[in-house]
């Protein structure tokens, strides 16, 4: 049986981060002072979502979790019968918060998944989780489903940088979680974090970097990313626009203040993102610092101690097959892709779920998608596998653009693979656009 990966979208979270464009859903009822009222359009609440009366918000975000889950079962149902022949090799749950749940979902689902489909002995299973998110009987019940992978997002050590994003938690709800995940034998865990901060300096990444490291069981796997500037975001408001004289633009995001989110809008216009300079300084410390404890640099923004790769994004990255299932989620089986509807009432209330925007991969479609992911890759693109798919020499065909960026330094052909060199990488959008020209 060949393998297949499988990613889960949970929609919801506690509230919506400032920076965040996932398709997410802040659940109704939560007791958090900074959320938008029930009233909002981005709330989550059984009059808008599932079509019942608002009495209490709490019980009704419980039934539109409740009714997803079923939706998500369903869905379940209906692919398997294409796809029968597969191993699972990965599942991931993410979100959207996927701790936020209640835990007995998350061993409903994948016992779900089990009905259908084999899992690898080796399976790996990973949950995302938001600190302030877990307790011990949500790691129990986790542990008892089969997760035995957790991505922690905890961004920054800083308490106020982690206020500024709006995120829920602080560093010592984090700790907690951490230290929970571990005393409930969760051993192989990913730690997200982020730079390129509004008003971070350097030395503020580095004290999240070093912080991080010098835990008494440091973790397995640390993605570190650059914030993205996201249309339809807070942050998109504050920074994605300016005016003609290069001021701030942000009489969108004022005009929100309904919402409750004035005051934030207004600490953002104070603070201004780190420098190129200091962005890029913050990126080469990132590799230095985790290549002197020992994790190998893998991907572009993902390092791992020696075995601790996320297995489940080497799929995306090496272009092998995956079904996504839940709201929104992206599949990839067979060469064809599709995406599910983002609407939630809609994916709750069918009887089938359509498949939208499918793609039948062409030859020319699968050789830009190869390229693009490769290089993100340190190890590159596997020059075997390419000629065995294509039919052609990726030497050959390339030579051009091989020749031309060996002599500058950034690009290594050897060993069975067209890599990026430490320099290349600094400058891969540029390498892999040549490619692509």
């Amino acid at each position: 049986m060949s393998l297949m990966s499988v990613y889960i979208h949970i929609p919801f979270c506690v509230r919506k981060c400032l920076y965040c464009d996932f398709l997410s859903f802040p659940l109704g009822g939560q007791k958090d002072p900074d959320s938008l009222c029930c009233s909002d359009k981005s709330r989550l609440c059984a009059e808008s979502a599932y079509g019942g009366t608002i009495e209490d918000c709490s019980d009704s975000a419980d039934k539109v979790v409740e009714a997803y889950i079923e939706a998500l079962k369903s869905e379940i149902h209906e692919r398997a019968d294409s796809y029968d022949s597969r191993t699972i090799g990965s599942i991931f749950f993410g979100g959207g918060t996927p701790s936020v749940i209640d835990a007995k979902y998350i061993k409903e689902i994948i016992e779900e998944l089990r009905k259908y489909w084999p899992l690898a002995e080796d399976a790996e299973v990973t949950l995302e989780v938001n600190p302030g998110t877990a307790d011990e009987d949500k790691f129990r019940l986790w542990k008892e489903a089969g997760v035995n992978r957790l991505s922690i997002g905890l961004q920054s050590v800083h308490d106020e940088e982690l206020k500024m994003l709006g995120r829920i938690h602080t560093y010592d709800d984090f700790i907690k979680c951490y230290e929970g995940a571990l005393q409930n034998d969760f051993s192989n865990i990913n730690v997200d974090l982020m730079s390129g901060l509004p008003g971070q300096k350097v030395s503020d990444w580095t004290d999240t970097l070093e912080t991080v490291l010098n835990l008494d069981t440091p973790p397995k796997h640390i993605s570190a990313y650059s914030l993205i500037i996201e249309e339809g975001t807070v942050f998109g408001d504050v920074y994605g626009e300016m005016e003609g004289d290069g001021s701030r633009n942000i009489a969108v995001g004022e005009a929100k203040a309904e919402a409750g989110l004035r005051e934030k809008y207004l600490k953002l216009k104070d603070l201004d993102l780190p420098s190129e300079k200091d962005d890029r300084t913050m990126y080469h410390l990132t590799a230095r610092l985790l290549r002197e404890k020992g994790y190998n640099r893998y991907e572009i923004s993902n390092y791992a101690l020696e075995g601790y790769e996320c297995r489940h994004n080497l799929v995306y990255w090496n272009r092998k097959d995956y079904l996504g299932l839940g709201l929104g989620a992206a599949s990839c089986m067979d060469n064809v892709r599709w995406k599910n509807t983002a609407e939630l009432k809609q994916y709750i209330s069918v009887v089938s779920h359509d498949k939208y925007e499918v793609e039948d991969l062409s030859s020319a479609d699968r050789i830009f998608e190869c390229i693009m992911l490769g290089f993100r890759l340190t190890k590159g693109i596997d020059l075997y596998a390419f000629k065995d798919e294509f039919g052609e020499d990726f030497v050959s065909r390339y030579s051009r653009q091989i020749e031309h960026f060996k002599k500058e330094g950034l690009l290594s052909v050897e060993n069975g693979y067209a890599a990026l060199t430490e320099r290349g990488l600094d400058v891969a959008d540029h390498v892999i656009l040549e490619f692509l020209s």
